[in-house]
């Protein structure tokens, strides 16, 4: 880790175009006083910060979907070459700290927290209107959870401070810290944003539905289930919150699908095992997966939905993912009347009636209705309606689905070892997890 933050000591003037017009600062390089003394510098360093999260295959949304896509079956891999991706496919001991994924995943990640802990501490000093320093920290504060309550879906422990040797923290610490920053942003944001902020932003996150959102989806994971429903509450289920890209940075999991080289479905299962496959008539299979022939004897699928197109945009969060996190934090408070109604709410949803157009069409659930047999019904829900969110293997351990050494394993590994990245530079990096 101290490689990584002196290498971004001091900050970088190397400008790029992103979507919308917009100007980034490339996070690759160094920031200079003017930058962090500079409101529309740090307008310029929340684009980077965005842009290092979301684009080319490096970034974490393209190392968090294949991670959990290759380990939970999502996803089959086209050309064991990528060696890589073909590590995370093995699992278990085939993978260890100098994985090109987890590298890249961990790397981007710190230096997205840097930066926007960067816009953080700068930015009562770069203006003296209370509004744009609040709404600058907002966004700092978004995206400094964000790398925190992602990067704990991977790893067992991760630091939170950024100094030299820094301790690592549990993941109930980690949530916490997550859900603290959110908390603080969320603040900032009921007093309002301001334009002269928003304004030079690339404009694809909704940030107040974006923080209540992963509020949600944090809260849940620590199991907070009465934050949880109230934060999903918040979030309006019609706006659209997305990563967008255009012809210059493309949708990084568009184009590598496309290249047909790399990953691509595994089938039409969505990591299910038989008791739990998608029901006849579920329109979101059709949504997700293409097979030009589903009948043949090994019928071959495609990615499609928010994948298709180098310039689809991905959403940050789905209106199902809040429905179903409210339908799993009543059931595992035993409220399970609460919970089949939100559960039903994903199920009767149409593809017009949802702002990305993901709809089952499904008649009411009609199981059995006990505790576990409406999770295992969320949890099935869960793979279908957030495939390929990244979510997957979070939602494997949460469930209790079998993991490594068990049989008729779902995924095969819990947990990831800590990356060489950090281990070379950070003394205090913790024995790496044995499964």
């Amino acid at each position: 880790m101290k490689g990584i933050y002196k290498f971004l000591l001091l900050a970088a003037l190397t400008l790029g175009a992103v979507s919308c017009d917009k100007v980034y600062l490339d996070p690759n390089s160094t920031l200079e006083p003017d930058v962090v003394n500079n409101t529309d510098n740090l307008v310029d360093l929340i684009n980077g910060i965005q842009q290092r999260w979301s684009a080319e295959r490096s970034g974490l949304i393209y190392t968090s979907v294949n991670i959990t896509g290759l380990n939970t079956s999502e996803l089959q891999l086209l050309n064991p070459g990528n060696q890589g991706e073909n590590e995370v496919l093995l699992g278990g001991d085939d993978i260890g700290g100098d994985n090109e994924l987890l590298n890249n995943m961990w790397t981007n990640a710190m230096l997205c927290r840097k930066e926007a802990t960067t816009v953080i501490t700068s930015a009562e000093t770069a203006t003296d209107d209370t509004s744009v320093g609040n709404t600058l920290k907002a966004y700092g504060l978004f995206y400094r959870a964000l790398v925190h309550g992602t990067l704990i879906q991977y790893f067992e422990q991760i630091p939170v401070e950024i100094i030299e040797d820094a301790l690592f923290n549990d993941r109930v610490t980690v949530l916490q810290n997550a859900i603290d920053d959110l908390t603080e942003a969320k603040g900032y944001i009921d007093a309002g944003l301001s334009s002269e902020v928003t304004s030079g932003l690339i404009g694809s996150v909704d940030l107040e539905n974006s923080v209540n959102a992963l509020l949600a989806r944090f809260n849940l994971m620590a199991g907070n289930y009465s934050a949880a429903i109230a934060a999903a509450d918040d979030v309006d289920l019609s706006a659209q919150s997305t990563w967008a890209y255009d012809a210059a940075i493309p949708n990084p999991l568009a184009f590598w699908f496309g290249s047909q080289n790399v990953t691509q479905a595994k089938d039409a299962r969505f990591a299910l095992p038989d008791d739990l496959l998608p029901e006849d008539g579920d329109q979101r299979v059709d949504f997700y997966v293409f097979s030009e022939d589903p009948d043949a004897a090994i019928p071959v699928y495609q990615v499609t939905a928010f994948f298709d197109n180098n310039t689809d945009e991905i959403p940050v969060y789905l209106p199902g993912e809040m429905l179903l996190i409210k339908a799993e934090a009543y059931a595992r408070s035993n409220d399970l009347d609460n919970a089949v109604i939100q559960l039903n709410a994903v199920r009767n949803k149409t593809a017009g009636e949802d702002a990305f157009g993901v709809g089952a069409a499904l008649a009411d659930y009609a199981g059995t209705v006990d505790q576990q047999s409406v999770l295992d019904e969320i949890y099935k829900n869960r793979r279908i309606e957030l495939y390929l969110s990244g979510l997957g293997l979070e939602d494997s351990r949460r469930f209790d689905r079998p993991g490594p050494g068990d049989a008729a394993a779902e995924r095969n590994r819990n947990y990831y070892p800590y990356p060489n990245a950090e281990r070379d530079n950070n003394d205090s990096t913790p024995a790496n997890p044995t499964s």
